[in-house]
């Protein structure tokens, strides 16, 4: 049983990106036809890898925070320290990304 799951997976995936392409080209063509001309496209600007730089570092933190408290002997291999984990990292993400967030308010200003 596991085997034919094992095969029908892939072949889920593969349909479902099929569609997803024909859909996805499909609006493309309907709207040059109902507008007359190319999709206009929004100007490009620089993006600034400062936000996604501190979102990593403060992922990094959050996994040396859940090594350094194996080490110690906070946490044991059990399954309800893996809610403490993913709590911890969102925790310390999100905080990176309210830190990212206000440096670059203050870059624009």
């Amino acid at each position: 049983m596991t085997q034919i799951i094992g095969v029908f997976i892939p072949i889920a995936l593969f349909i479902c990106i099929t569609i997803s392409i024909y859909f996805v080209s499909r609006f493309k063509y309907d709207a040059i036809t109902k507008l007359g001309g190319p999709i206009p496209t929004s100007p490009k600007t620089k993006q600034s890898w400062t936000k996604t730089g501190i979102v990593v570092i403060g992922f990094s933190i959050g996994l040396l925070l859940i090594w350094g408290a194996y080490t110690c002997g906070l946490l044991e291999d059990k399954d309800s320290d893996s809610f403490f984990i993913i709590g911890l990292i969102s925790l310390v993400v999100g905080i990176a990304i309210l830190i990212a967030q206000k440096i670059e308010d203050k870059a624009k200003q």
